[in-house]
């Protein structure tokens, strides 16, 4: 079995830190995390009959959004409280460096996605077919090098980015990674 030798490993900081430095991932973990506020600025009655379709950025640096909407009815209803839904929806965006100027609401968009998804062509997997066959694993049975375990520890702890607790999650995801391809290279 070949040996993993976690010294020569990046710092996990040092990732941390490049990520979060990019900024088109920035921008894209802004937006992606404003989407998810739609079903709380529209309420119940349109979380299910209307969701964002997009978000673009005028020149001047505010957005528009454009929002899907079932029918020409939650089309209209939306419309009318349109200026609500701005101002609901700036409490989310603003925090998050985005100001949305307008929203476009179409019940075109929404038919246009209908027509696109053929249930018959596109059907979801119920199991993913690259997990491995883990049938009797059990990580209690399985021991590790004692030395291994310590540096592994000890690099985690050179890590001054995570949180004590976080590093005990981390430490436990590796060890747990560990025992399986410990536990899939006897098999």
């Amino acid at each position: 079995m070949k040996k993993l030798i976690y010294s020569e490993m990046n710092p996990l900081g040092n990732i941390v830190d490049s990520v979060i430095n990019n900024s088109s991932l920035k921008n894209g973990l802004k937006k992606t995390t404003l989407l998810k506020f739609w079903s709380k600025t529209a309420g119940k009655k349109f979380e299910k009959v209307s969701e964002i379709s997009n978000l673009m950025q005028k020149p001047d640096g505010k957005y528009i959004l454009s929002v899907a909407c079932a029918n020409s009815s939650v089309t209209a209803e939306l419309t009318m409280f349109k200026s609500q839904l701005i101002k609901k929806m700036n409490t989310f965006a603003v925090p998050l460096g985005i100001e949305i100027e307008d929203i476009n609401f179409s019940h075109k968009i929404w038919q246009s996605k209908e027509e696109k998804i053929n249930e018959d062509k596109f059907k979801l997997l119920d199991e993913n077919p690259y997990k491995e066959n883990l049938t009797g694993f059990s990580p209690e049975e399985i021991s590790l090098d004692e030395d291994e375990l310590n540096e592994i520890k000890n690099n985690i702890e050179k890590n001054s980015v995570l949180s004590p607790e976080q590093k005990k999650r981390f430490f436990n995801s590796i060890v747990n990674d560990l025992k399986v391809q410990k536990f899939l290279n006897k098999n």
